[in-house]
């Protein structure tokens, strides 16, 4: 191993065009940092056996090793085998070789057709080659056996199948042990925020974001939540101090806004504020169309503490389905402070919940005017304790999905605020601090 970086290699038509989500580079960038190594470039190439092998090479140029996935099946358009068998090559200035049928290749495809009862055809054989001093790595769960170059070619490269349920086993029982260095690892944490922006939070994170700092600490911004992401590199006890003190520093800086750390989601953080407190919470949604109930059902365990909700699109489901009032609605309009106050009072009414969350607005890409363009979003929460009900304007920018999703986040970011009694938190896209308030 002469570099200390992984690159990953996606091969597919499919994933070029953006016809599936490239879910096993995504995995293989979580799974190669716990093995003392870091997930270099990530490259992503069609079906085209002169763009594999120069993806290969040059990959190789840079990184300790490479991992391809797909391209080893047995159709013609399947070019990963001979694609190597060029960047060999390449790489060693000798004449490309033909492609070997491997013994234990046939053997396997043959097993594996026999204990399925099915007659192998021909065209499965080409998944026995693999390039003059290669190796097969066994599939277990599949037809299509890796190939792994390390050993005696001029490139370290490790090529597995697409499939998921193939290449995730066959990396970790053949790939794993051989990249991975022993007594490093690589420790990662995320702390998740809501209420400032990137710009924002990178100002108060100062110094901790500089790039020539390890643990290394940035930022990424996902419709209206930002996360802190810090990476520690090391032997397994300092590195685990390093991230643990990095962590403390950045908690020590913002710990209003950190919702959770790592695989924890906003909605689930709110919904262990309310079981904190023994509470429930209820929902009416009118232009995020039960986005919001769906995200904090997505939390297992959201029936202690979410009632359920109110999806009321039209006007006449407002009043009919929570008692909004025509008047409110002629005078002041749908999307109005008026109207998000009296969703959230009928869904507690309705539901005898502890809190509600209301959401009404106009999510484009019609439907504005002047006074309420396309982005305007009324945001309210009820709270039975405090006899109240809060109501913000925000401004959404986006598309219409965009729109919805936003409001989404900000609708449980508002709750989020309610629950902690900090309610002149700054929450992102809101006109300005002041917080609409009216009785229950």
């Amino acid at each position: 191993m002469t570099q200390s970086r992984i690159a990953i290699l996606s091969v597919g038509d499919e994933l070029v065009l953006g016809q599936i989500d490239d879910t096993n580079a995504s995995w293989l960038a979580r799974r190669i940092p716990a093995l003392g190594v870091m997930a270099g470039e990530r490259r992503t190439v069609g079906d085209d056996q002169a763009s594999i092998a120069q993806a290969i090479v040059e990959l190789s140029r840079t990184h300790s090793a490479v991992v391809v996935t797909g391209g080893l099946g047995p159709t013609l358009d399947d070019l990963t085998r001979e694609a190597l068998a060029d960047a060999i090559a390449l790489a060693s200035g000798e004449p490309r070789a033909p492609l070997e049928e491997d013994p234990a290749g046939i053997a396997h495809l043959r097993k594996w057709f026999e204990e399925k009862g099915r007659v192998m055809a021909p065209l499965n054989r080409r998944q026995a080659l693999r390039p003059p001093g290669t190796s097969l790595l066994a599939n277990p769960n599949g037809t299509a056996p890796g190939i792994a170059t390390c050993s005696s070619a001029p490139l370290c490269v490790f090529c597995l199948p697409g499939p998921p349920r193939e290449m995730q086993p066959m990396f970790d029982a053949e790939v794993a042990p051989q990249i991975a260095v022993d007594g490093a690892v690589v420790l990662t944490a995320a702390l998740h925020t809501v209420g400032l922006g990137e710009s924002s939070l990178a100002e108060i994170l100062g110094e901790l974001m500089d790039r020539s700092r390890m643990p290394s600490v940035g930022t990424t911004a996902r419709t209206g939540i930002v996360t802190i992401r810090i990476r520690a590199e090391g032997n397994a006890i300092d590195a685990q101090r390093a991230l643990d003190a990095t962590v403390d520093v950045c908690r020590s800086r913002v710990s209003n806004i950190i919702f959770g750390r790592d695989e924890e989601s906003l909605e689930s953080s709110v919904g262990a504020l309310l079981l904190a407190r023994g509470a429930t919470l209820a929902t009416a949604e009118s232009c995020t169309g039960g986005l919001v109930s769906a995200r904090l059902t997505d939390v297992p365990g959201s029936s202690a503490w979410f009632k359920g909700g109110f999806v009321v699109y039209a006007n006449e489901r407002k009043t009919e389905d929570l008692g909004v009032p025509s008047s409110v609605l002629d005078e002041f309009g749908a999307v109005s402070h008026a109207t998000a106050v009296a969703l959230a009072r009928g869904a507690l009414r309705r539901t005898t919940s502890d809190y509600a969350i209301s959401t009404t607005g106009v999510a484009g890409p019609t439907g504005g005017s002047p006074e309420k363009p396309v982005g305007t979003v009324f945001i309210a929460i009820a709270d039975r304790a405090r006899a109240e009900v809060c109501s913000r304007r925000f401004q959404m920018t986006g598309s219409r999905q965009t729109i919805r999703e936003r409001s989404t986040v900000m609708a449980l970011a508002a709750l989020r605020v309610a629950l902690l009694d900090h309610p002149l938190q700054s929450l992102l896209w809101a006109e300005s601090e002041r917080v609409h308030v009216e009785p229950l």
